[in-house]
Formats: C-alpha cells, structure tokens, sequence
C-alpha cells in the first residue's frame, strides 16, 4: 500500500477506530493514544499492508487488538501492583497512612481466599469495572465460566465480610 493509499483509505477510519477504543478502554485520553497507536503500527507496516477489501472492518478489528493488548498490559501491571499495596503508602500523613494500611491489608486478606484465576476476574470485574465479555478475551475463558466465578466470588466476599463483622 502506497502512502497515498494510506491517507485516502485508512485515515478516513480514524473517528471510528476512537468511538471503537473508547467503547472499549472508556477513557478519553487511553482510548486517543491507542488509536495513535494503532495508526501508527499500520503507518510503520503501510508498505507490506495489502489494500483491504472492508477498511472500516479492518481498522476496528487492529483497533479492537491494540485496546485488548493495552488492557492485557494494564491488568498484568495491576496485579503485580496488589502485592504491594503499602508502597503507595509513602508520603501519606500517619493518619492517613495507617488507614490505607488497615484497608490495603483488609483488601490484600480478602484476595488471598481465592485461587489465582478468581482473583485475577474478580479484580478485573470490581476494581477494573470490566464487561464479562472483555474479562473473557483479556483471561481466555468463557462467558459461562465468568460469570459463575464472578457470582461465585462475590458470595464468597459477602459470607467472608458477614463473618469478619459478625453477623
């Protein structure tokens, strides 16, 4: 594909391929830079690039991979991030700080009960407020065995919270 090639047919695609990113990252600034992103991996590979027979359907579906990989990356960082909750703490005034300590040991507890591929969709599915359909191409599993673990789990956290409160 020519760079005239480029500019006539896929850079007209460029507001659908944000409205598709912000549907999925539903974050303005992240949906802009994965679009940047993916205009800028087609630009880099233009020349291999063989002149698409649907561009809009080609342009969502690199469009839907830049934002599945984005999402992949940020939830990897994520859950290294739980380990270490306390080095947020810096910096905090005392009050403060022991506060998020208490809470971030509660939350820390809390995730321990469960086995690594629950923790991994209940995090994705409370704390990264994510659809079952994206837990499911981010993890790999079915739909049918999200949302079981996510019913699950969140039965799992009532009965464990009535226990830790002592109702």
């Amino acid at each position: 594909m020519t760079s005239g090639e480029f500019k006539s047919i896929l850079l007209p695609c460029y507001k659908r391929m944000y409205l598709t990113a912000l549907a999925i990252l539903r974050d303005h600034d992240d949906a802009s830079d994965a679009v940047q992103d993916a205009i800028t991996s087609l630009w880099q590979n233009h020349e291999e690039l063989k002149i698409p027979d649907n561009p809009q359907a080609f342009c969502n579906r690199t469009m839907r991979n830049t934002c599945i990989d984005r999402l992949r990356s940020s939830s990897k960082r994520y859950f290294e991030n739980i380990d270490n909750l306390g080095a947020i703490a810096d910096g905090m005034n005392a009050d403060t700080e022991a506060s998020f300590t208490t809470t971030s040991a509660f939350i820390s507890k809390l995730l321990l009960i469960f086995k690594e591929k629950q923790r991994k969709i209940l995090i994705l599915s409370i704390f990264s407020q994510l659809t079952n359909d994206e837990i499911c191409e981010i993890t790999g599993e079915t739909p049918e065995n999200v949302r079981t673990i996510i019913s699950r789990g969140r039965k799992k956290i009532k009965e464990y919270l009535n226990n830790e409160t002592g109702q």
